[in-house]
């Protein structure tokens, strides 16, 4: 069972203003040299610089109106102590903090996603100014991260979570948001009003950056990849530049819908090249057997074949139905035909080709799908 807090436990201290300042002085240090030496991404420091501002802010809350002045120097002091700092060391290597510093700085950004989620929601009215469109890269960007830091989320989260209840009468005030009427405002808490102003500022401008370099991201890949419908990736892969894809709205596919005791059923043999999203060469092919039945739907690609091995492109490409050259039986017996009837007869005999290839390739897949080894799904890729 949880327990309750200690009562003979000593009350937690009370905030150092020095304290803070000298850990604001270091994280202004490091955040300028990351930025001075290109060791992260820009938006990374963006970030730590969004951070930086908010808790700048949070401190002069915190202290005489006479003193706040001094908050600003030591931050712009530390700032600029890293001008002549060196980005590397006398033998061209990697300074010793180098490492720590590049990822204390990407840590700050998915901390402002954090911001951008908790604080752009309803619990503070939707205070934010954002396009359909930024939303939208937001939303896509902040899915991401919570995925990928998974229950670490909320260490950042459930603080702002906490936070954005208590002030939203302040962000309220502060911004035109979605609720009716703003909450009164206790007494205790106006000094807070200008800490929630530059969180408001500051993680807007932050959001509006990310989104910014999304929808750039974006852009670029669909200009490089074309139309992006024409592929289809495999299972829970994303259709984003360099992810390998087959490209479906070019396969030369092959079927035959059969009629049985159980119903309709159709087998497939798809011949599909592979591509690497946003590269013109492709960077192989794919012999694929699907069959659906209307009692299931379900639509397992089986592999017959890929890249050469027991059969050839060639081979591959005949039963899905290309067949560019015919045996030279048939090219001699349609030599001899008259000229009206050639284009019928070469159509009958690749398609007679095809048959015996394609019924061989689906006799493998029935036996894969027979036992139940292995088979992929293939996730068309979409213009959003």
């Amino acid at each position: 069972m949880a327990q309750g807090t200690d009562p003979r436990a000593p009350a937690p201290a009370a905030p150092n203003p020095n304290a803070i300042l000298a850990e604001l002085s270091n994280v202004a240090q490091i955040t300028a040299a990351a930025k001075k030496c290109n060791w992260t991404y820009p938006i990374n420091v963006t970030a730590s610089e969004a951070m930086l501002a908010i808790r700048a802010a949070d401190l002069k809350a915190m202290v005489p109106p006479d003193v706040r002045g001094q908050v600003d120097t030591a931050v712009a002091q530390a700032t600029a102590s890293v001008t002549e700092m060196a980005c590397k060391q006398a033998d061209g290597s990697d300074l010793p903090q180098q490492h720590q510093i590049t990822m204390f700085v990407m840590d700050q950004y998915w901390r402002m996603i954090a911001h951008v989620d908790v604080l752009g929601s309803l619990r503070w009215g939707e205070v934010f100014h954002y396009t359909p469109e930024e939303r939208a890269a937001l939303d896509k960007e902040i899915a991401h991260i919570k995925e990928f830091k998974g229950y670490g989320y909320n260490e950042a989260a459930n603080p702002l979570e906490t936070l954005a209840d208590k002030t939203q009468g302040l962000a309220c005030r502060e911004r035109a948001s979605n609720v009716e009427r703003c909450r009164t405002v206790p007494a205790e808490l106006e000094g807070s009003a200008p800490t929630v102003k530059t969180m408001i500022e500051v993680t807007e401008a932050f959001g509006k950056a990310v989104a910014a370099e999304k929808i750039k991201e974006k852009q670029a890949a669909a200009a490089a990849i074309g139309d992006v419908t024409q592929f289809r990736v495999i299972g829970d892969e994303t259709c984003t530049l360099d992810t390998l894809a087959l490209k479906y709205g070019d396969a030369k596919i092959h079927s035959v819908t059969r009629e049985d005791t159980f119903g309709s059923s159709t087998d497939t043999v798809a011949f599909v090249e592979k591509f690497r999203l946003g590269k013109p060469e492709r960077v192989g092919w794919i012999l694929l057997y699907l069959n659906t039945m209307d009692l299931t739907g379900d639509e397992r690609y089986f592999v017959l074949a890929q890249d050469g091995g027991e059969w050839s492109e060639e081979d591959a490409r005949i039963g899905a139905g290309d067949v560019t050259d015919l045996y030279a039986a048939q090219v001699a017996l349609i030599d001899s035909l008259p000229a009206s009837e050639k284009a019928a007869a070469t159509e009958k005999a690749k398609a007679a080709i095809t048959e015996t290839y394609f019924t061989n390739f689906v006799s493998m897949g029935l036996m894969q799908a027979i036992n139940g080894s292995g088979g992929l799904q293939l996730t068309p890729c979409t213009a959003d």
